[in-house]
């Protein structure tokens, strides 16, 4: 983390932060995201989980994907440097409405967006399996989608199948509460 400066704590997980930064050595001041996550105490299996969602963000280059620039680990964390979409999440978002609906147009745009970048991830034999608004983030001028968080995303093999029930629930899918 020495060489970016910390602006403020935009999240937080069950294991870490999100913080909001700028490389010190940047002339355009650029801000990124930077996911810590504290492994004291994290079971093996977790550490692989994060190690998994970088090997995952270093193959995902889309323009509706949150982009990695690097990853490293400190003397008791792991941080993720991301893209920063300045536009927040489409939750916040949404609650911003107070109730007014979007019109079509907009909710057919987001739509298509979301579902390109899902395709790109099938593509490349990625399931997001967590899909939900807090990890749909948006540019500034709230035009383009961008999805994020992958830590419990999975790579298909030809030999593979993504049996486990994982995700939010509020945001299963009907097929996975019928068990099929």
């Amino acid at each position: 983390m020495d060489d970016y400066e910390k602006i403020s704590v935009v999240g937080r997980g069950a294991h870490g932060v999100c913080w909001l930064c700028q490389r010190k050595d940047d002339i355009f001041r650029q801000k990124v995201i930077i996911k810590t996550v504290a492994l004291e105490g994290l079971a093996q299996e977790e550490q692989n989980a994060i190690m998994g969602e970088v090997t995952l963000l270093k193959r995902l280059h889309h323009p509706h994907i949150i982009g990695y620039y690097e990853s490293f680990k400190t003397e008791n964390a792991f941080s993720i440097v991301m893209q920063y979409a300045e536009g927040g999440t489409m939750d916040k978002m949404i609650s911003e409405q107070k109730g007014i609906k979007f019109a079509e147009s907009i909710v057919l745009n987001y739509f298509t967006q979301v579902a390109i970048g899902l395709e790109y991830m099938h593509s490349k034999q990625i399931l997001h399996r967590d899909l939900k608004t807090q990890n749909i983030l948006l540019n500034k001028k709230r035009t383009i989608v961008k999805l994020s968080d992958f830590g419990i995303s999975k790579e298909l093999s030809t030999r593979s199948l993504a049996s486990t029930i994982i995700g939010t629930p509020n945001y299963l899918s009907p097929e996975i509460c019928e068990g099929n």
